[in-house]
């Protein structure tokens, strides 16, 4: 057995994947392979552009540790979203859905430090704005998804499921 198959069960290891735009994946590629490249040198994740295909979205695979994989989450939203947010505006700056959710379930959609709203974001390929607490109306706060109308869909189900399922929880805690 070769030296280097023996040290790799000791490297802790995760696996995750996301879902893109597959109108975005040459830009994740880059020129001959080179912005993936740099995407895996600078968060030390493999990224696995897969052939896998639903509803207009590739599977990405990322493998490495926990972290290295959340940092290249962060970046590849930032390629195709900053990609999708420029696109946009050019046409219609207009977001693609607004809906309120009460302002105390703000920070079951927005994560510790943002963390939910980038999965929402990368789960999704959607832009997702969460108002801040002063522009508060009613005890509600305006969320905007940009983006297309699929990945919308999906974000809103995804938020709504986030702040029902908080309801239930409370309800169960006695």
């Amino acid at each position: 057995s070769s030296g280097i198959n023996a040290e790799w069960p000791l490297r802790p290891g995760a696996k995750d994947k996301i879902s893109v735009p597959s109108n975005k994946v040459g830009k994740i590629i880059g020129r001959r392979g080179a912005m993936i490249r740099e995407l895996q040198d600078k968060s030390g994740c493999k990224i696995d552009v897969t052939d896998e295909q639903v509803e207009g979205q590739t599977v990405i695979r990322l493998s490495g540790a926990v972290e290295d994989i959340e940092k290249a989450k962060v970046l590849l939203a930032r390629i195709y979203q900053d990609d999708s947010r420029s696109n946009q505006q050019g046409q219609e700056g207009e977001p693609t859905e607004q809906f309120d959710i009460p302002e105390d379930k703000c920070g079951l959609v927005i994560g510790s430090r943002g963390s939910k709203i980038r999965e929402i974001q990368s789960d999704t390929g959607v832009g997702v704005n969460v108002g801040s607490r002063d522009t508060a109306v009613g005890g509600m706060i305006k969320v905007t998804l940009r983006g297309d109308k699929g990945g919308c869909d999906e974000a809103k189900k995804i938020i709504m499921e986030l702040i029902s399922d908080s309801d239930k929880r409370t309800e169960r805690s006695w």
